[in-house]
């Protein structure tokens, strides 16, 4: 069922917060709507919520969504009698009722992977890692990559590869994105690129939606042929580095929260007609340090600090 959680130790705090006749007069009543699900998942959405109450300055309200009630007419009366001002919606079950709650209140959707043509009206912000990232970390570990491989799935990823490529041209770098219709010619086409890859001057890019790529015999193929051939192979698919792709961008949860904060203030000033679908910026760099140094990379002190998570496990 929807059932409302309020935050009360955070509002016994508020009375010892120095910001409370200020920040919290001004900041707007946001309420926060995602699944009822378990660990490890839970403690992403209350890290996202930390980082959404640190923006706003004030608690958020919490709203669960249970399979045992999937009453949206519920969740909009509770939303409406906690006067709440703007709505931000987690998780693909957050994504399913965001569209009914906006005929209601202003709608940001965040912790899902989004495409434009998914939320058209609405604003939030995908988990798909921006290029721009992705792009400028990989010219911070590996200088001397000049041109980009992808293969994708127009179906999935066609708008995060237009968008790639404005990203490539920007930092002095090629993209060639080749799109494919199937496994079977995804198959063909990644075999091709593994036998015209000779150097690091090429990279291969494997984007995180990816029905181009054979995750139980593609993908191994791929990392033992770039083993093999000292090419570098990056992700947007975090579990692609403890596998054997020299990095990869994964979400700051914390960030990506005070980023959905200020967004929903975006969207409520906007009166709820604000449109945009961002790709992901508060990311954390994960590297394979294996790989890198089967690679010959050499990294500083304070590269290295910046690495958030490294494989294999110390």
């Amino acid at each position: 069922m929807f059932y409302r959680l309020f935050l009360q130790l955070g509002l016994a705090l508020c009375l010892l917060w120095p910001f409370c006749g200020g920040a919290w007069a001004q900041a707007p009543t946001v309420a926060i709507v995602y699944p009822d699900v378990r660990e490890p998942y839970r403690s992403v959405f209350m890290e996202i919520a930390r980082g959404m109450e640190q923006e706003l300055g004030k608690p958020v309200g919490h709203y669960l969504l249970s399979e045992r009630d999937k009453s949206v007419e519920k969740l909009i009366q509770d939303l409406k009698n906690d006067r709440i001002d703007v709505v931000v919606t987690l998780g693909r079950a957050g994504l399913a009722v965001a569209k009914s709650v906006s005929s209601e209140f202003p709608v940001v959707i965040g912790a899902t992977m989004i495409r434009p043509d998914e939320v058209q009206g609405l604003a939030g912000i995908s988990l798909t890692p921006a290029p721009e990232a992705m792009f400028d970390h990989l010219k911070k570990l590996v200088p001397e990559v000049k041109k980009i491989t992808v293969i994708y799935d127009p179906r999935q990823t066609a708008w995060e590869i237009e968008r790639a490529g404005r990203a490539a041209l920007e930092r002095g770098l090629t993209l060639v994105a080749q799109p494919t219709g199937n496994l079977h010619d995804s198959s063909d086409q990644f075999r091709q690129i593994l036998l015209e890859i000779k150097d690091n001057s090429i990279a291969l890019w494997l984007p995180r939606e990816n029905a181009a790529m054979d995750e139980s015999s593609l993908l191994p193929e791929v990392l033992r042929e770039a083993w093999e051939k000292n090419f570098v192979v990056f992700s947007s698919n975090l579990d692609h580095v403890r596998k054997g792709a020299l990095f990869s961008l994964y979400p700051d949860n914390f960030s990506m929260g005070r980023s959905l904060a200020g967004l929903a203030i975006q969207q409520l000033q906007a009166g709820g007609k604000f449109e945009s679908v961002e790709l992901l910026r508060d990311l954390l760099v994960a590297v394979n340090l294996r790989t890198a140094e089967h690679l010959g990379l050499r990294f500083s002190s304070q590269t290295r600090r910046e690495f958030a998570m490294v494989f294999p496990v110390p």
